[in-house]
């Protein structure tokens, strides 16, 4: 996470000391064929505990998974990082939108990932319960939680997932074990896992998450949980 940060940080320096001059507006609008603004590269993933009270029921079940980016694909840049983003958008057919867009530098513009993936698999390295010992599957106690704009994309962009402001946006929320390859289709840069049952037998657990993408490329991470805490 810390490259992905350092990275956007570059880049969010550089477009707000030299994309705007002095005294402009914070922002760009301009006509764009496509809808998805920026994509990133994956190079990794990690994970990170999600914070909640320790009197919380979902204390320790909750997890994000960070995609480690090395680089941004920005629809109003030049030369080839827009070859490249022009690519993108033609792989998943985002190339008809034809709208006036606002592209803010003055927040985070979270991008979508440029590969779609088609396996996620999370285990323990200690006995979880007697369904699911050490190194078995546990698709069918984790919910995966995410969003994405595939389904709007591959509609025309005519079918919204609500009225309401970000409505083009499809929420993803499932168990792991019922995700399809669209679920995993322009995801952002992070999503969110639960465990819906905490461990039966062993306390002392490292948590595996394993992805792969459309390329055949495998990301893997972990992290240590004592659940007796």
């Amino acid at each position: 996470m810390k490259k992905l940060i350092i990275l956007w940080g570059a880049v969010l320096a550089s477009l707000l000391f030299c994309g705007c001059p002095p005294g402009s507006a914070p922002y760009e609008d301009f006509y764009s064929r496509s809808f998805v603004l920026l994509y990133c590269q994956v190079s990794d993933i990690s994970i990170e505990r999600r914070y909640y009270p320790e009197d919380d029921p979902d204390y320790n079940l909750g997890y994000f998974i960070w995609f480690v980016a090395d680089k941004l694909y920005q629809a109003n840049r030049n030369g080839e990082e827009k070859q490249v983003y022009d690519a993108l958008c033609e792989k998943y057919n985002d190339v008809t939108y034809n709208r006036k867009v606002r592209y803010s530098y003055g927040e985070y513009n979270r991008p979508r990932c440029s590969c779609f993936f088609t396996d996620l698999e999370i285990w323990s390295t200690a006995d979880w319960d007697a369904g699911h010992p050490a190194g078995t599957p546990l698709d069918d106690i984790v919910r995966f939680e995410s969003d994405t704009p595939w389904p709007y994309i591959r509609s025309g962009y005519t079918q919204r997932y609500s009225d309401k402001k970000r409505g083009e946006y499809y929420p993803v929320h499932c168990l792991v074990s019922e995700l399809t390859a669209d679920d995993m289709t322009l995801l952002p840069d992070y999503f969110f896992i639960l465990f819906t049952s905490r461990p039966a037998l062993d306390l002392q657990h490292t948590i595996r998450v394993r992805l792969t993408d459309d390329a055949g490329n495998v990301y893997e991470a972990g992290i240590d949980v004592d659940f007796s805490l």
